[in-house]
């Protein structure tokens, strides 16, 4: 009678192991599943950074990118004007 009934144990033992194992690797796939998601958006905003630091390079600088920078961020602008950021993307 105790030789089934440790046998039994033994069976549950690593049932649960083995339970907690599958939920562990199920988590561990969303885990992943969610950081490369976040990896991708920040790789979009890198980028674009980097298209940013390629405007502004000592090099060559894009004096259209340097106006809209300059009537942005310092509002150099007159009441009468309309300002349209530029969108596009080099790629």
């Amino acid at each position: 009678m105790t030789v089934p009934f440790i046998a039994l144990l033994v069976s549950c033992y690593f049932g649960a192991h083995g339970f907690k194992s599958v939920t562990a690797q199920n988590r561990l796939g969303e885990e992943i599943f969610v950081l490369e998601s976040e990896q991708l958006r920040i790789e979009t905003i890198r980028e674009d950074l980097e298209l940013h630091v390629g405007l502004l390079s000592s090099n060559h600088i894009d004096p259209d990118y340097l106006d809209e920078l300059v009537r942005k961020d310092l509002g150099f602008t007159h009441p009468d004007e309309i300002i349209i950021p530029n969108s596009q993307k080099n790629k």
